[in-house]
């Protein structure tokens, strides 16, 4: 019976489904714990997984962090050639507090910024580069990742589902899903966490698109609840309630930056840890 429901963002190719749940679920037993509210048994929490969507599912890799980074090719600037890759990477970097460095380019001055980011944990450019190109290829109609992901996640959610927790292109994922037909579901809530649902280049290739009036329609749900950590570049516009309709409940939070994670300030373990989503899950599995 999964009454939650989590959904990963980019970087998750080479881990595992049942792995991540676990740390997940640790993290959120924590928040919840430290909130002082009740906390689901496991059995009623469950994960999208969709990593290996981006790969084929025969392939082997490794699954520990550092050995992802080191399977990833010497990615350059140069490799940057798509024009959202571009837009997305210019839009990440002006969200981050540091000038601009120089560079020849616009995507190289974008990459050196990121780089130099604390918040993000001093990622090296060729990881940045990777998890853009996933957002990329997630919203590439020719590709088959969205259809991989959105298949994923309906095998996840039931009709016994109360809350979608989603994070970074997970909240891409999961907002889809959560506007797409499907009767059965009575999902009440959604949170999502370090969303770039904000960024203009996302919102213009979301599927279906907006509405004849170009407002960008509301989910299938009763609540949505868009937690935004001060310092993460990836949810670039903090509140969504002026995008999507004032009924978004836009909180502000400090994840900080963590040295042993890239991406640090974008931390899904940093963001399921705040107050604001345990108390948005409680209120959601609450009895009516």
């Amino acid at each position: 019976m999964s009454r939650v429901v989590m959904c990963h963002g980019i970087g998750y190719q080479y881990k595992h489904r049942e792995t991540e749940l676990s740390a997940w679920y640790e993290a959120l037993r924590l928040g919840m714990n430290d909130t002082a509210v009740a906390v689901p048994p496991p059995e009623q929490v469950s994960a999208v997984y969709y990593g290996n969507c981006y790969r084929s599912l025969g392939a082997k890799g490794p699954t520990t962090e550092e050995d992802e980074f080191a399977l990833i090719p010497p990615l350059r600037e140069e490799d940057v050639r798509d024009p959202l890759e571009h837009e997305l990477l210019e839009a990440i970097a002006s969200g981050l507090d540091a000038p601009p460095a120089g560079g020849r380019g616009v995507a190289q001055a974008a990459l050196r910024r990121l780089e130099s980011s604390p918040a993000l944990g001093l990622p090296p450019a060729r990881v940045v580069i990777r998890l853009v190109r996933q957002v990329r290829r997630y919203l590439d109609e020719q590709d088959t990742v969205r259809a991989c992901a959105q298949e994923r996640f309906a095998r996840v959610v039931t009709p016994d589902t109360r809350v979608v927790v989603a994070h970074s292109l997970g909240s891409v994922v999961a907002y889809e899903a959560l506007r797409a037909d499907h009767p059965e579901w009575n999902v009440d809530t959604l949170i999502t966490l370090g969303s770039p649902l904000g960024i203009r280049a996302v919102r213009e290739r979301l599927a279906p698109g907006p509405g004849g009036d170009g407002a960008a329609p509301w989910p299938n749900v009763a609540r949505w609840i868009n937690v935004a950590a001060d310092e993460d570049p990836v949810a670039l516009v903090k509140k969504l309630g002026p995008l999507f309709g004032d009924r978004v409940e836009d909180r502000l939070v400090v994840n900080a930056g963590l040295s042993r994670f890239v991406l640090g300030g974008h931390s899904l373990l940093r963001y399921l840890t705040t107050s604001e989503v345990a108390e948005g899950i409680a209120e959601a599995l609450r009895p009516e």
